[in-house]
């Protein structure tokens, strides 16, 4: 089975997915884990240096938490086209006989265009939630506070 894994673009929640996405691999299934090239570097040096060899390389200098509320407006207006090529592309090389089908999304809950892409690709989506129950909660009523 091939799980393709997307975290919301920041440290804490990239590294509890990515424990999932190893702890799945650890079971045998596939994983493809969707990351930006800038927080890849960052994870990289928070962690063994070696941690992600095998990996296509990154480019960037950043090594800075980028600008929360540019970051949440580019989230919801540019990331589903990005990502619906980048599904498009792994179903394309699963009929190469390259990967395995991509069979499940397991999705950060705060990548909310994740659904629009399953839907247009017939598959399952998986929300992981990165925080504990009462942040969750609160997060959705931050818009009744303001």
């Amino acid at each position: 089975m091939e799980f393709t894994h997307i975290s919301y673009p920041v440290q804490g929640h990239i590294n509890p997915l990515f424990k999932l996405a190893k702890l799945l691999h650890l079971r045998g299934f596939h994983i493809t884990f969707v990351n930006t090239e800038y927080n890849k570097k960052r994870l990289l040096k928070s962690r063994d240096p070696n941690s992600l060899d095998g990996l296509t390389p990154m480019e960037g200098n950043g090594d800075v938490t980028q600008d929360i509320y540019p970051l949440v407006q580019s989230i919801m207006t540019n990331f589903l086209q990005p990502f619906d090529e980048l599904l498009t592309r792994l179903h394309q090389s699963t009929n190469d006989g390259l990967i395995p089908p991509i069979t499940c999304l397991v999705s950060d809950c705060y990548m909310p265009f994740t659904v629009v892409a399953t839907e247009e690709h017939a598959l399952p989506i998986l929300f992981f939630s990165t925080c504990n129950a009462s942040t969750f909660l609160c997060t959705f009523q931050y818009p009744t506070l303001i």
